[in-house]
Protein backbone atom coordinates (compact mmCIF):
# COMPACT_ATOMS: atom_id res chain seq x y z
CA UNK A 1 0.00 0.00 0.00
CA UNK A 2 1.48 3.72 -1.01
CA UNK A 3 1.87 6.37 1.32
CA UNK A 4 0.69 9.55 0.42
CA UNK A 5 4.27 11.38 1.57
CA UNK A 6 6.41 8.73 -0.90
CA UNK A 7 8.05 10.82 -3.49
CA UNK A 8 7.39 10.29 -6.90
CA UNK A 9 9.48 7.93 -9.39
CA UNK A 10 11.61 9.24 -12.28
CA UNK A 11 11.39 7.36 -15.62
CA UNK A 12 13.55 7.30 -18.56
CA UNK A 13 13.67 10.33 -21.28
CA UNK A 14 11.63 9.26 -24.28
CA UNK A 15 11.39 10.94 -27.75
CA UNK A 16 7.76 12.06 -28.50
CA UNK A 17 6.70 11.90 -32.03
CA UNK A 18 4.02 13.91 -33.13
CA UNK A 19 0.89 12.40 -35.06
CA UNK A 20 3.68 9.98 -36.92
CA UNK A 21 5.22 12.90 -38.96
CA UNK A 22 9.39 13.20 -38.59
CA UNK A 23 11.37 13.71 -35.71
CA UNK A 24 12.55 17.29 -35.49
CA UNK A 25 16.04 16.35 -35.84
CA UNK A 26 15.28 15.26 -39.93
CA UNK A 27 13.04 18.88 -39.68
CA UNK A 28 16.32 20.66 -39.18
CA UNK A 29 18.52 18.76 -41.55
CA UNK A 30 16.03 19.32 -44.35
CA UNK A 31 15.86 23.36 -43.80
CA UNK A 32 20.38 23.45 -44.00
CA UNK A 33 20.60 21.09 -47.47
CA UNK A 34 19.82 24.21 -49.19
CA UNK A 35 21.80 26.85 -47.56
CA UNK A 36 24.97 24.37 -48.15
CA UNK A 37 24.53 24.12 -51.58
CA UNK A 38 24.47 28.25 -51.54
CA UNK A 39 27.78 28.31 -49.51
CA UNK A 40 29.28 25.67 -51.78
CA UNK A 41 28.16 27.52 -54.83
CA UNK A 42 29.49 30.78 -53.48
CA UNK A 43 33.18 28.99 -52.70
CA UNK A 44 33.95 28.22 -56.25
CA UNK A 45 32.76 31.37 -57.78
CA UNK A 46 35.08 32.94 -55.34
CA UNK A 47 37.78 30.93 -56.11
CA UNK A 48 37.65 31.08 -60.07
CA UNK A 49 37.66 35.25 -59.50
CA UNK A 50 40.75 34.20 -57.24
CA UNK A 51 42.77 32.37 -59.78
CA UNK A 52 41.85 34.40 -62.55
CA UNK A 53 43.35 37.67 -60.94
CA UNK A 54 46.92 35.89 -60.41
CA UNK A 55 46.79 34.75 -64.08
CA UNK A 56 46.39 37.99 -65.09
CA UNK A 57 49.11 39.53 -62.57
CA UNK A 58 51.56 37.05 -63.93
CA UNK A 59 51.27 37.87 -67.36
CA UNK A 60 51.35 41.35 -66.84
CA UNK A 61 54.19 40.76 -64.57
CA UNK A 62 55.95 38.72 -67.27
CA UNK A 63 55.21 41.60 -70.11
CA UNK A 64 57.03 44.10 -67.43
CA UNK A 65 59.99 41.57 -67.59
CA UNK A 66 60.37 41.72 -71.36
CA UNK A 67 59.77 45.23 -71.76
CA UNK A 68 62.32 45.90 -68.65
CA UNK A 69 64.69 43.58 -70.05
CA UNK A 70 64.45 44.86 -73.81
CA UNK A 71 64.63 48.50 -72.19
CA UNK A 72 68.18 47.55 -70.76
CA UNK A 73 69.35 45.89 -74.02
CA UNK A 74 68.03 49.09 -76.04
CA UNK A 75 70.08 51.42 -73.36
CA UNK A 76 73.03 49.65 -73.16
CA UNK A 77 75.70 49.60 -75.95
CA UNK A 78 76.96 45.83 -77.27
CA UNK A 79 80.45 44.50 -76.46
CA UNK A 80 82.19 42.60 -78.00
CA UNK A 81 82.59 38.86 -76.59
CA UNK A 82 86.55 37.96 -76.88
CA UNK A 83 88.27 34.81 -75.24
CA UNK A 84 89.57 35.40 -72.38
CA UNK A 85 92.87 33.52 -73.41
CA UNK A 86 92.94 35.74 -76.31
CA UNK A 87 95.40 38.42 -75.30
CA UNK A 88 96.18 40.46 -78.27
CA UNK A 89 93.77 41.33 -81.16
CA UNK A 90 94.57 39.26 -84.34
CA UNK A 91 93.10 39.50 -88.10
CA UNK A 92 90.45 37.43 -88.47
CA UNK A 93 92.34 36.14 -91.48
CA UNK A 94 95.15 34.66 -89.44
CA UNK A 95 93.16 32.45 -87.35
CA UNK A 96 92.67 29.85 -90.33
CA UNK A 97 94.03 27.46 -87.38
CA UNK A 98 90.65 26.42 -86.41
CA UNK A 99 89.32 25.28 -89.74
CA UNK A 100 90.49 23.46 -92.59
CA UNK A 101 91.34 26.02 -95.10
CA UNK A 102 91.08 23.44 -97.89
CA UNK A 103 87.64 22.16 -96.62
CA UNK A 104 85.71 22.84 -99.70
CA UNK A 105 88.62 22.04 -102.64
CA UNK A 106 88.28 19.05 -104.75
CA UNK A 107 90.05 16.17 -103.19
CA UNK A 108 91.56 13.22 -104.77
CA UNK A 109 89.98 10.78 -102.10
CA UNK A 110 87.34 11.64 -99.36
CA UNK A 111 89.70 12.27 -97.00
CA UNK A 112 92.84 14.58 -96.61
CA UNK A 113 96.00 12.58 -96.01
CA UNK A 114 98.11 14.67 -93.40
CA UNK A 115 101.45 12.27 -94.09
CA UNK A 116 104.60 12.87 -94.92
CA UNK A 117 104.41 13.56 -98.30
CA UNK A 118 105.93 15.20 -101.32
CA UNK A 119 106.52 19.07 -99.94
CA UNK A 120 105.70 20.42 -103.76
CA UNK A 121 102.34 18.75 -103.61
CA UNK A 122 99.31 20.32 -101.79
CA UNK A 123 98.21 17.42 -99.76
CA UNK A 124 95.13 15.47 -100.43
CA UNK A 125 94.07 17.81 -103.33
CA UNK A 126 93.74 16.51 -106.66
CA UNK A 127 96.14 18.93 -108.70
CA UNK A 128 96.12 21.09 -106.35
CA UNK A 129 97.88 24.98 -106.13
CA UNK A 130 101.91 23.95 -105.88
CA UNK A 131 101.93 27.64 -104.38
CA UNK A 132 99.07 27.29 -101.76
CA UNK A 133 100.01 27.27 -98.32
CA UNK A 134 100.04 23.78 -96.68
CA UNK A 135 96.82 22.47 -94.94
CA UNK A 136 96.59 23.20 -91.83
CA UNK A 137 94.90 19.52 -91.06
CA UNK A 138 94.68 18.71 -86.61
CA UNK A 139 96.95 15.92 -85.62
CA UNK A 140 95.39 12.71 -85.66
CA UNK A 141 93.24 11.93 -82.60
CA UNK A 142 93.91 10.05 -79.41
CA UNK A 143 91.97 6.96 -78.32
CA UNK A 144 90.91 6.13 -75.20
CA UNK A 145 88.84 9.35 -75.10
CA UNK A 146 91.53 11.53 -74.19
CA UNK A 147 91.60 13.71 -77.37
CA UNK A 148 94.19 14.74 -79.77
CA UNK A 149 97.55 13.03 -79.17
CA UNK A 150 95.94 11.32 -76.34
CA UNK A 151 96.74 8.06 -74.78
CA UNK A 152 95.76 4.87 -75.91
CA UNK A 153 93.69 2.19 -73.95
CA UNK A 154 95.51 -1.47 -74.45
CA UNK A 155 93.53 -4.68 -73.91
CA UNK A 156 96.10 -7.27 -73.52
CA UNK A 157 100.01 -7.16 -72.77
CA UNK A 158 102.93 -5.14 -71.50
CA UNK A 159 104.03 -1.91 -72.97
CA UNK A 160 102.24 -0.28 -76.00
CA UNK A 161 101.57 -3.54 -77.71
CA UNK A 162 98.87 -1.66 -80.07
CA UNK A 163 101.08 1.08 -81.14
CA UNK A 164 104.98 0.80 -81.05
CA UNK A 165 106.25 -1.80 -83.35
CA UNK A 166 104.69 -1.04 -86.36
CA UNK A 167 104.98 1.95 -88.86
CA UNK A 168 102.42 4.49 -88.53
CA UNK A 169 101.80 2.50 -85.09
CA UNK A 170 98.23 1.63 -85.91
CA UNK A 171 98.83 -0.52 -89.48
CA UNK A 172 101.51 -0.20 -91.76
CA UNK A 173 99.66 2.23 -92.93
CA UNK A 174 99.03 4.61 -90.67
CA UNK A 175 100.28 7.40 -89.07
CA UNK A 176 102.16 7.24 -85.31
CA UNK A 177 100.10 9.26 -83.00
CA UNK A 178 101.27 12.98 -83.14
CA UNK A 179 102.71 14.27 -80.53
CA UNK A 180 102.92 11.49 -78.27
CA UNK A 181 105.99 9.54 -76.70
CA UNK A 182 104.86 6.28 -79.33
CA UNK A 183 107.79 6.39 -81.63
CA UNK A 184 110.52 5.37 -79.78
CA UNK A 185 111.17 1.60 -80.40
CA UNK A 186 110.93 -0.45 -83.26
CA UNK A 187 109.90 0.51 -87.09
CA UNK A 188 107.76 3.54 -85.89
CA UNK A 189 111.20 4.29 -84.50
CA UNK A 190 112.81 3.84 -87.45
CA UNK A 191 110.49 5.56 -89.74
CA UNK A 192 109.96 8.62 -87.21
CA UNK A 193 113.97 8.91 -87.42
CA UNK A 194 114.10 8.79 -91.16
CA UNK A 195 111.06 11.23 -91.99
CA UNK A 196 112.55 13.35 -89.24
CA UNK A 197 116.08 13.99 -90.60
CA UNK A 198 118.00 11.94 -88.36
CA UNK A 199 121.29 10.45 -89.61
CA UNK A 200 123.52 7.29 -88.76
CA UNK A 201 125.83 9.77 -86.65
CA UNK A 202 123.47 11.43 -85.14
CA UNK A 203 121.98 7.92 -83.71
CA UNK A 204 125.45 7.00 -82.79
CA UNK A 205 125.90 10.11 -80.87
CA UNK A 206 122.96 9.20 -79.06
CA UNK A 207 124.16 5.39 -78.25
CA UNK A 208 127.23 7.30 -77.53
CA UNK A 209 125.76 9.14 -74.84
CA UNK A 210 123.64 6.58 -73.05
CA UNK A 211 126.15 4.64 -72.54
CA UNK A 212 127.97 7.55 -70.72
CA UNK A 213 125.07 8.14 -68.68
CA UNK A 214 124.37 4.70 -67.78
CA UNK A 215 127.99 4.88 -65.87
CA UNK A 216 127.42 7.86 -63.92
CA UNK A 217 124.46 6.18 -62.33
CA UNK A 218 125.63 5.18 -58.46
CA UNK A 219 124.74 1.16 -58.07
CA UNK A 220 123.96 1.42 -55.03
CA UNK A 221 120.66 3.70 -54.85
CA UNK A 222 120.21 4.00 -58.44
CA UNK A 223 120.45 7.67 -58.52
CA UNK A 224 122.77 10.33 -60.56
CA UNK A 225 124.27 13.31 -59.59
CA UNK A 226 124.88 16.88 -60.62
CA UNK A 227 127.68 17.25 -58.11
CA UNK A 228 129.49 13.83 -58.82
CA UNK A 229 133.03 13.79 -57.73
CA UNK A 230 133.57 12.01 -60.70
CA UNK A 231 133.12 15.55 -62.74
CA UNK A 232 135.53 17.68 -63.15
CA UNK A 233 133.07 20.30 -64.63
CA UNK A 234 130.13 19.47 -61.59
CA UNK A 235 127.15 21.31 -60.65
CA UNK A 236 124.64 22.16 -58.16
CA UNK A 237 123.77 19.55 -55.56
CA UNK A 238 120.00 18.27 -56.55
CA UNK A 239 120.02 14.09 -56.90
CA UNK A 240 116.25 14.51 -57.99
CA UNK A 241 116.76 16.78 -60.93
CA UNK A 242 119.95 14.99 -61.66
CA UNK A 243 117.94 11.51 -61.96
CA UNK A 244 115.72 12.85 -64.16
CA UNK A 245 118.20 13.93 -65.81
CA UNK A 246 119.66 10.40 -66.14
CA UNK A 247 116.45 8.52 -66.58
CA UNK A 248 115.15 11.35 -69.55
CA UNK A 249 117.29 10.70 -72.21
CA UNK A 250 116.77 6.49 -71.77
CA UNK A 251 113.53 6.72 -71.59
CA UNK A 252 113.97 9.06 -74.89
CA UNK A 253 115.76 6.55 -76.79
CA UNK A 254 112.87 3.81 -75.82
CA UNK A 255 114.96 2.54 -73.09
CA UNK A 256 112.38 1.43 -70.14
CA UNK A 257 112.64 -0.45 -67.04
CA UNK A 258 110.74 -2.93 -69.21
CA UNK A 259 110.86 -4.45 -72.79
CA UNK A 260 108.68 -2.36 -75.09
CA UNK A 261 106.75 -4.42 -78.00
CA UNK A 262 109.17 -5.73 -80.62
CA UNK A 263 111.87 -5.13 -78.65
CA UNK A 264 114.58 -8.16 -77.85
CA UNK A 265 116.77 -7.99 -74.63
CA UNK A 266 120.01 -7.27 -76.74
CA UNK A 267 117.80 -4.03 -77.53
CA UNK A 268 117.82 -2.84 -74.54
CA UNK A 269 120.87 -2.99 -71.64
CA UNK A 270 119.53 -0.22 -70.03
CA UNK A 271 116.49 -1.87 -67.97
CA UNK A 272 117.91 -2.50 -64.67
CA UNK A 273 119.45 1.21 -64.80
CA UNK A 274 116.04 2.30 -65.64
CA UNK A 275 114.47 0.71 -62.93
CA UNK A 276 116.98 1.36 -60.32
CA UNK A 277 116.71 5.48 -61.12
CA UNK A 278 112.50 4.75 -60.96
CA UNK A 279 113.01 3.25 -57.43
CA UNK A 280 114.95 6.01 -56.35
CA UNK A 281 112.47 8.50 -57.41
CA UNK A 282 109.66 6.91 -55.54
CA UNK A 283 111.62 6.50 -52.70
CA UNK A 284 111.85 10.07 -52.51
CA UNK A 285 108.06 11.07 -53.00
CA UNK A 286 106.07 12.07 -50.21
CA UNK A 287 103.73 9.66 -49.96
CA UNK A 288 100.79 11.85 -48.78
CA UNK A 289 101.81 15.15 -50.92
CA UNK A 290 103.02 13.76 -54.59
CA UNK A 291 106.22 15.59 -54.13
CA UNK A 292 109.84 14.35 -55.35
CA UNK A 293 111.24 17.18 -53.25
CA UNK A 294 114.05 19.83 -54.44
CA UNK A 295 111.68 22.56 -55.24
CA UNK A 296 109.28 22.43 -58.87
CA UNK A 297 111.89 22.48 -61.18
CA UNK A 298 113.28 19.08 -60.15
CA UNK A 299 109.53 18.20 -59.35
CA UNK A 300 108.67 18.62 -62.77
CA UNK A 301 111.71 17.06 -64.29
CA UNK A 302 110.91 14.11 -62.57
CA UNK A 303 107.26 13.68 -63.38
CA UNK A 304 108.45 13.67 -66.76
CA UNK A 305 110.05 10.94 -66.10
CA UNK A 306 107.82 8.54 -64.22
CA UNK A 307 105.19 9.63 -66.73
CA UNK A 308 106.99 8.68 -69.77
CA UNK A 309 107.62 5.29 -67.92
CA UNK A 310 104.58 4.52 -67.17
CA UNK A 311 103.19 5.66 -70.68
CA UNK A 312 105.59 3.57 -72.38
CA UNK A 313 105.41 0.56 -70.58
CA UNK A 314 101.75 0.70 -68.88
CA UNK A 315 102.99 -0.53 -65.69
CA UNK A 316 100.00 -0.74 -63.03
CA UNK A 317 103.26 -0.23 -60.29
CA UNK A 318 104.04 3.54 -61.87
CA UNK A 319 100.61 4.81 -61.72
CA UNK A 320 99.87 5.98 -58.38
CA UNK A 321 103.34 7.22 -58.00
CA UNK A 322 103.21 9.14 -61.10
CA UNK A 323 99.43 10.26 -60.74
CA UNK A 324 100.07 11.64 -57.04
CA UNK A 325 103.10 13.61 -58.47
CA UNK A 326 100.79 15.18 -61.01
CA UNK A 327 98.58 16.10 -58.66
CA UNK A 328 100.87 17.86 -56.79
CA UNK A 329 101.69 19.88 -59.26
CA UNK A 330 97.92 21.19 -60.38
CA UNK A 331 97.98 21.93 -56.35
CA UNK A 332 100.88 23.98 -56.76
CA UNK A 333 99.70 26.35 -59.55
CA UNK A 334 99.28 29.90 -59.06
CA UNK A 335 95.96 30.30 -58.67
CA UNK A 336 95.07 33.11 -60.57
CA UNK A 337 98.45 33.82 -62.08
CA UNK A 338 98.28 30.70 -63.86
CA UNK A 339 101.99 29.57 -63.77
CA UNK A 340 104.38 27.78 -61.59
CA UNK A 341 107.64 29.01 -59.68
CA UNK A 342 110.32 27.62 -56.85
CA UNK A 343 107.90 26.68 -54.40
CA UNK A 344 104.19 25.88 -54.76
CA UNK A 345 101.36 28.56 -54.65
CA UNK A 346 104.25 31.18 -55.93
CA UNK A 347 103.49 33.63 -59.13
CA UNK A 348 104.90 31.83 -62.25
CA UNK A 349 107.94 32.45 -64.37
CA UNK A 350 108.08 30.99 -67.59
CA UNK A 351 111.38 28.73 -66.95
CA UNK A 352 109.72 26.30 -64.15
CA UNK A 353 106.16 26.93 -66.05
CA UNK A 354 107.70 25.28 -69.23
CA UNK A 355 108.70 22.05 -66.90
CA UNK A 356 105.04 21.66 -65.72
CA UNK A 357 103.36 21.82 -68.64
CA UNK A 358 105.72 19.54 -70.09
CA UNK A 359 104.68 17.35 -67.21
CA UNK A 360 101.41 17.71 -67.51
CA UNK A 361 101.20 16.61 -71.48
CA UNK A 362 103.53 13.59 -70.57
CA UNK A 363 100.74 12.63 -68.41
CA UNK A 364 97.66 13.12 -70.44
CA UNK A 365 99.89 11.40 -73.64
CA UNK A 366 100.05 8.35 -70.78
CA UNK A 367 96.60 8.19 -69.95
CA UNK A 368 96.52 9.80 -66.25
CA UNK A 369 94.08 12.58 -65.42
CA UNK A 370 95.29 16.13 -65.85
CA UNK A 371 92.30 18.83 -65.41
CA UNK A 372 91.61 21.04 -68.23
CA UNK A 373 91.26 23.97 -65.95
CA UNK A 374 95.16 23.68 -65.18
CA UNK A 375 95.45 23.90 -68.74
CA UNK A 376 93.44 26.86 -69.29
CA UNK A 377 95.03 28.49 -66.55
CA UNK A 378 98.25 27.60 -68.09
CA UNK A 379 97.32 29.43 -71.16
CA UNK A 380 96.10 32.45 -68.92
CA UNK A 381 99.91 32.89 -68.00
CA UNK A 382 101.53 32.64 -71.22
CA UNK A 383 98.96 35.53 -72.30
CA UNK A 384 100.63 37.64 -69.62
CA UNK A 385 103.81 36.63 -70.48
CA UNK A 386 103.67 37.46 -74.63
CA UNK A 387 105.15 40.66 -76.32
CA UNK A 388 102.40 41.75 -78.24
CA UNK A 389 104.94 43.61 -80.97
CA UNK A 390 107.58 40.46 -81.43
CA UNK A 391 105.01 37.87 -80.18
CA UNK A 392 108.21 36.58 -77.90
CA UNK A 393 107.95 36.25 -73.94
CA UNK A 394 109.40 37.17 -70.95
CA UNK A 395 110.30 35.59 -67.54
CA UNK A 396 108.43 36.84 -65.47
CA UNK A 397 105.66 39.77 -67.37
CA UNK A 398 105.66 40.59 -70.81
CA UNK A 399 109.04 40.11 -72.74
CA UNK A 400 111.09 38.82 -75.35
CA UNK A 401 114.04 36.82 -74.01
CA UNK A 402 114.80 33.88 -76.43
CA UNK A 403 115.08 31.30 -74.08
CA UNK A 404 112.08 31.91 -72.53
CA UNK A 405 110.19 32.75 -76.13
CA UNK A 406 111.20 28.94 -76.95
CA UNK A 407 109.86 27.56 -73.84
CA UNK A 408 106.68 29.61 -74.37
CA UNK A 409 106.28 29.14 -77.95
CA UNK A 410 106.43 25.28 -77.37
CA UNK A 411 104.23 25.30 -74.68
CA UNK A 412 101.76 26.90 -77.44
CA UNK A 413 102.18 24.48 -79.18
CA UNK A 414 101.00 21.71 -76.76
CA UNK A 415 98.20 23.73 -75.20
CA UNK A 416 96.89 25.03 -77.94
CA UNK A 417 97.75 23.17 -80.86
CA UNK A 418 99.60 26.61 -82.55
CA UNK A 419 101.02 25.17 -85.99
CA UNK A 420 102.58 27.08 -88.63
CA UNK A 421 99.25 28.76 -90.08
CA UNK A 422 98.96 30.89 -86.56
CA UNK A 423 100.35 34.64 -86.96
CA UNK A 424 101.53 34.86 -83.36
CA UNK A 425 103.35 31.43 -83.92
CA UNK A 426 104.86 32.77 -87.37
CA UNK A 427 105.99 35.76 -85.74
CA UNK A 428 107.64 34.34 -82.64
CA UNK A 429 109.66 31.33 -84.65
CA UNK A 430 110.68 34.15 -87.00
CA UNK A 431 111.60 36.77 -84.29
CA UNK A 432 113.17 34.33 -81.87
CA UNK A 433 114.23 31.19 -83.20
CA UNK A 434 114.56 30.49 -87.02
CA UNK A 435 117.00 33.94 -87.02
CA UNK A 436 119.35 31.76 -84.50
CA UNK A 437 120.17 28.67 -86.50
CA UNK A 438 123.06 26.63 -84.01
CA UNK A 439 126.16 25.96 -85.45
CA UNK A 440 128.72 24.48 -83.49
CA UNK A 441 130.59 27.81 -82.83
CA UNK A 442 127.20 29.12 -80.91
CA UNK A 443 126.24 26.29 -79.34
CA UNK A 444 127.40 28.05 -75.49
CA UNK A 445 125.69 31.48 -76.52
CA UNK A 446 122.26 32.86 -76.55
CA UNK A 447 121.17 30.63 -73.76
CA UNK A 448 123.33 27.42 -74.71
CA UNK A 449 121.40 24.17 -74.82
CA UNK A 450 118.98 25.18 -72.45
CA UNK A 451 117.67 27.57 -75.04
CA UNK A 452 118.60 25.04 -78.24
CA UNK A 453 116.54 21.84 -76.41
CA UNK A 454 113.25 24.10 -76.23
CA UNK A 455 113.99 25.77 -79.76
CA UNK A 456 114.59 22.10 -81.15
CA UNK A 457 111.41 21.19 -80.48
CA UNK A 458 109.46 24.08 -81.46
CA UNK A 459 111.15 23.80 -84.99
CA UNK A 460 110.48 19.80 -84.81
CA UNK A 461 106.55 20.91 -84.64
CA UNK A 462 106.76 24.04 -86.66
CA UNK A 463 107.95 22.07 -89.88
CA UNK A 464 108.77 22.39 -93.51
CA UNK A 465 111.70 24.20 -94.52
CA UNK A 466 112.75 25.92 -91.37
CA UNK A 467 113.22 22.55 -89.86
CA UNK A 468 115.06 21.57 -92.61
CA UNK A 469 117.62 24.19 -92.17
CA UNK A 470 117.65 24.12 -88.44
CA UNK A 471 117.77 20.44 -87.95
CA UNK A 472 120.63 20.47 -89.85
CA UNK A 473 122.61 22.73 -88.33
CA UNK A 474 121.44 21.29 -84.69
CA UNK A 475 122.65 17.61 -85.52
CA UNK A 476 125.88 18.53 -86.77
CA UNK A 477 126.85 20.85 -84.37
CA UNK A 478 125.81 18.03 -81.96
CA UNK A 479 127.81 15.40 -83.53
CA UNK A 480 131.03 17.99 -83.78
CA UNK A 481 131.07 18.76 -80.17
CA UNK A 482 130.54 15.36 -78.48
CA UNK A 483 133.53 14.08 -76.35
CA UNK A 484 134.30 10.82 -78.77
CA UNK A 485 137.97 9.94 -77.19
CA UNK A 486 137.63 6.34 -76.42
CA UNK A 487 140.50 6.90 -73.73
CA UNK A 488 138.82 9.04 -71.56
CA UNK A 489 135.96 9.16 -68.68
CA UNK A 490 133.88 11.58 -70.78
CA UNK A 491 133.43 9.54 -73.76
CA UNK A 492 130.14 10.07 -75.19
CA UNK A 493 129.78 13.36 -72.65
CA UNK A 494 129.49 17.16 -73.73
CA UNK A 495 131.92 19.61 -72.22
CA UNK A 496 130.06 22.31 -69.57
CA UNK A 497 132.74 24.55 -69.82
CA UNK A 498 131.10 28.17 -71.50
CA UNK A 499 127.29 27.38 -71.61
CA UNK A 500 125.12 29.90 -69.87
CA UNK A 501 123.96 26.64 -66.97
CA UNK A 502 126.92 24.93 -66.71
CA UNK A 503 127.98 26.19 -63.30
CA UNK A 504 124.40 24.70 -62.18
CA UNK A 505 123.66 21.75 -63.97
CA UNK A 506 127.42 20.71 -64.93
CA UNK A 507 128.32 18.06 -67.49
CA UNK A 508 125.26 16.01 -66.53
CA UNK A 509 122.60 18.50 -67.45
CA UNK A 510 124.29 19.44 -69.99
CA UNK A 511 125.00 15.77 -71.74
CA UNK A 512 121.19 15.13 -71.19
CA UNK A 513 119.55 18.20 -72.78
CA UNK A 514 122.25 17.54 -76.07
CA UNK A 515 121.00 13.66 -76.10
CA UNK A 516 117.03 14.89 -75.56
CA UNK A 517 117.90 17.42 -78.55
CA UNK A 518 119.24 14.54 -80.81
CA UNK A 519 116.22 12.24 -80.00
CA UNK A 520 113.75 14.90 -81.35
CA UNK A 521 113.12 12.68 -84.62
CA UNK A 522 110.93 10.35 -82.37
CA UNK A 523 110.87 11.48 -78.62
CA UNK A 524 107.73 13.13 -79.21
CA UNK A 525 106.40 12.46 -82.58
CA UNK A 526 105.11 15.93 -84.74
CA UNK A 527 101.98 17.34 -83.46
CA UNK A 528 101.79 18.34 -87.64
CA UNK A 529 103.06 15.97 -90.13
CA UNK A 530 103.05 17.80 -93.68
CA UNK A 531 106.48 18.45 -94.81
CA UNK A 532 107.93 17.80 -91.18
CA UNK A 533 110.96 15.13 -92.20
CA UNK A 534 114.33 15.85 -94.00
CA UNK A 535 114.44 12.88 -95.13
CA UNK A 536 118.42 13.42 -94.28
CA UNK A 537 119.67 10.17 -94.48
CA UNK A 538 117.44 8.03 -96.50
CA UNK A 539 120.01 4.65 -95.76
CA UNK A 540 119.38 5.02 -92.06
CA UNK A 541 117.12 2.03 -90.38
CA UNK A 542 118.17 1.41 -87.27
Amino acid sequence: MSSNNSKPTRSAPVIVLNDGGPSDLVRLIIRLVPAAFISVFLHIVILGIFFLFLGMRGEAAATEVVDNSQSVAADTPTEEKKDPFLSVDVDPAMQEVDTDIQYMADRKADVSVPGSVNPNEAVGILDGDKSAPPTNLPAPGGFGGKGQGGAIELSSGIGNSLAVGEIGGYGPKGLPLAGSFYGRSGATREYALREGGGTGESEAAVARGLKWIARQQDPGSGKWMLDSPKFKDRGTANDVAATAFGLLPLLGGGKAHKLLKGQKAADNPYDKVVLKGLNFLKSRQDPKKGDFGGGMYSHGLATIAICEAYGLTQDPNLRPYAQKAVNFIVQAQHVSNGGWRYAPNQEGDTSVTGWQVMALKSAQMAGLDVPDTSMKLAQRYLNNCMSETDYGYGYVGKGSSPTMSAVGLLCRQYLQGWGSQKLEMIQGVKNHVSNRNPTKDNLRQIGGCYYYYYATQVMHHYGGEAWKTWNKGMRDALVATQDTNEKTDNYGSWDSSGDPHGTSGGRLMITSLNLLTLEVYYRYLPLYYRDAGAKADPAVNR
